[in-house]
């Protein structure tokens, strides 16, 4: 999607939605409006040498709407950046009403002081000229309501791609778009300054352990009857369930749904879904519990939704998602 604009002052919502309107009409490209909420009144965190709380500077809280344009399945897409420059360089109604700029830019707290300074900074001296325009600062973004998992379809390059190609049951074979992981299988990276090093590589012994296992994780599942899929990379092996066109769906509160058939994946699958008559199997003479698993390797903890990952230099930023 292309942010074009938001607003904060009061009567954002109005603003926002008049925005919305007349970008619909005038220049007749999909536009949505999406509400944030912004809270700086608590308290961040505790200072470990003093024990006393921090809090904000400027202490203040507010709701922001976003006016998000376009229904693109790709970022590559050539009307992204067609209507990026028409964004960029129209002039709308509203941007003309100095009720409405003098609401967003009156200085009467932080939020519109800053849109004030911004305002000066990139004025409309150019707009005469099609040059720019109030929206001059629209870019390409993410749509906010989808989650993460939406985004993360593992990378296939042509080493990867070479790495699944023939494996009995590989996810690059898998017709949805997208699965539920229900097994990672992922190297120890080394931790610098308190972190995993993200450009740590596993040995290949690890990796190969990993591969195997989860071919026998997946191998089993399909005789048991369940649709599942494995996957390697350089640095992990996956397990995945299911196929799905569909990911979810925005509740009336903003929140985020998956669809019932991926929740119940997430749930059966998961390492503490045990049944009862076996939760307490383990040796005797030892204390805990064994976790839900196949060929006696328990699933993860918490399966996770991604999107399938295809062998393709198109980005998924942003698959059809049928919502209108």
């Amino acid at each position: 999607m292309i942010l074009a604009s938001n607003f904060v002052g009061v009567g954002s919502r109005q603003r926002a939605e008049r925005l919305a309107n007349e970008i619909r009409q005038q220049l007749e490209l999909p536009a949505y409006i999406y509400k944030e909420k912004f809270d700086f009144t608590g308290t961040i965190a505790q200072d470990p040498t003093s024990s006393k709380r921090l809090r904000y500077a400027n202490r203040y809280q507010y709701d922001a709407y976003a006016v998000l344009v376009g229904e693109y399945d790709s970022v590559e897409r050539p009307e992204v950046e067609r209507d990026l420059k028409i964004i960029r360089t129209a002039m709308l109604p509203i941007f003309s009403d100095q009720n409405e700029v003098s609401a967003e830019t009156n200085e009467s707290n932080p939020v519109t002081t800053v849109k004030s300074i911004t305002a000066r900074l990139f004025g409309q001296s150019s707009t005469a000229k099609g040059k720019i325009g109030p929206m001059s600062q629209a870019f390409v973004t993410r749509n906010p309501i989808l989650p993460e998992e939406f985004f993360s379809a593992p990378k296939v390059d042509a080493f990867v791609h070479q790495m699944n190609e023939g494996l009995h049951h590989s996810l690059l074979d898998c017709d949805g778009r997208y699965t539920v992981v229900v097994k990672t299988f992922e190297g120890l990276g080394a931790i610098v300054d308190g972190r995993s090093d993200k450009k740590f590589t596993p040995s290949e012994e690890r990796l190969n352990q990993y591969a195997t296992k989860a071919e026998k994780m997946a191998s089993e599942l399909r005789s048991q009857g369940v649709e599942a899929y494995q996957f390697h990379d350089r640095y992990r092996s996956l397990v995945t369930i299911g196929s799905f066109e569909q990911l979810g769906r925005e509740l009336p509160d903003g929140r985020f749904e998956y669809t019932p058939e991926i929740r119940a994946v997430m749930k059966k699958y998961s390492a503490f879904n045990v049944d009862p008559s076996i939760a307490r199997q383990v040796p005797s003479g030892t204390r805990g519990i064994v976790g839900n698993g196949v060929a006696k390797i328990p699933y993860d903890v918490q399966p996770t939704p991604i999107a399938v990952p295809k062998l393709s230099k198109r980005s998924i930023y942003g698959a059809a998602f049928g919502m209108r």
